[in-house]
């Protein structure tokens, strides 16, 4: 990773910093009220927007807009205008557009609501923009708090920005394994083939990214083991409530975000490493998934069916790879 890339507009102040990390907290709060929200439409229903999920949904959503504003209004005073603040000016100003489209959705998913009632999935299209909105967010306020990153390669601890950095990369993570819907929740329905077809693609986004725009060796089986911790959570909450009788654990993602740290170690950064990650992520994310499901036994990937399955995964799972790379060069150059 060269110093130049991060020289476009002043790195984020002590103050941004510190309500972008406020942001980060909000988008957890949110997302947590995403899965609740999913457990209370199975097990109670939807008697109204005003539902407690939703309440936290955009209490998360409220915090994070007036966070990423406020460090918006410091970095353009800390570099004396708006159009000086550079790319992180850019990235939180994008922040807030992202806040703003998911806001936007709530009036559209009540309307939604009433006139085709409950959802059956979570790809309806108030949903789907919400959820455009949230990814918005989340990659504009990585740009920015990303300034911020040191580029000393022999530094030996996490950074304030390094952290909150790879926090929103599993924020975004999770928020594209729920994109799957029954998919992410229910265990029994994770075919050999649809499955890997669509999670991997969508998990190689943010674990390849956040592997080649943090620069550390195991960012992305950080990223991959905090989207594990915070899915267990929202585990927690389908079985406490009841929701499902077989809710599905996190999906088993250390191997495949692990193969990807693996591809990118050493400084020297060339197009072999992008294709190396590209051709080690399916392989590593199918045979994780496999393996992880043997020991909860469920009824199992038969081996045939998974060794069918490695090549058109590996192929769809490269797009994803491609994906990320170009999404960190996005971020990077803002």
């Amino acid at each position: 990773m060269s110093g130049e890339d991060f020289e476009a507009g002043p790195a984020v102040g002590g103050g941004a910093q510190a309500f972008g990390a406020l942001g980060v907290v909000a988008v957890f709060v949110a997302l947590g009220g995403v899965y609740w929200d999913v457990a209370w439409h199975v097990v109670i229903g939807r008697e109204s927007f005003w539902i407690p999920p939703h309440l936290l949904i955009y209490s998360g959503t409220a915090v994070f807009f007036l966070s990423v504003a406020c460090a918006l209004l410091l970095t353009a005073r800390r570099a004396g205008s708006f159009r000086a603040t550079g790319r992180a000016g850019a990235g939180f100003l994008v922040g807030v557009l992202g806040s703003l489209i998911q806001v936007s959705a709530a009036p559209l998913d009540d309307l939604w609501h009433r006139m085709y009632g409950l959802d059956v999935t979570v790809w309806s299209p108030p949903h789907l923009m919400g959820m455009a909105g949230a990814l918005i967010g989340i990659y504009g306020l990585t740009c920015a708090l990303g300034t911020g990153l040191p580029r000393d390669e022999r530094r030996s601890f996490l950074t304030m920005p390094e952290t909150n950095v790879l926090l929103l990369f599993a924020a975004a993570l999770s928020l594209s394994m729920f994109a799957l819907g029954s998919l992410d929740f229910r265990l029994e329905r994770r075919d050999v083939l649809f499955y890997p077809l669509l999670a991997g693609p969508l998990a190689a986004i943010p674990l390849v990214a956040a592997a080649r725009y943090v620069g550390r060796f195991a960012a992305a089986t950080a990223v991959a083991l905090v989207y594990g911790v915070f899915r267990l959570l929202a585990l927690w909450i389908f079985v406490g409530m009841g929701a499902f009788e077989n809710p599905g654990p996190p999906v088993f993602l250390v191997a495949a975000a692990f193969a990807v740290d693996l591809a990118f170690l050493g400084k020297k950064e060339d197009v072999r490493r992008v294709l190396g990650a590209a051709v080690l992520f399916g392989p590593a994310f199918v045979l994780g998934e496999w393996a992880f499901r043997v020991p909860l036994d469920v009824t199992n990937w038969e081996p045939l069916e998974v060794a069918a399955s490695l090549t058109v995964v590996t192929l769809a799972a490269a797009f994803g790879v491609l994906a990320g790379d170009r999404l960190q060069s996005l971020l990077r150059s803002g």
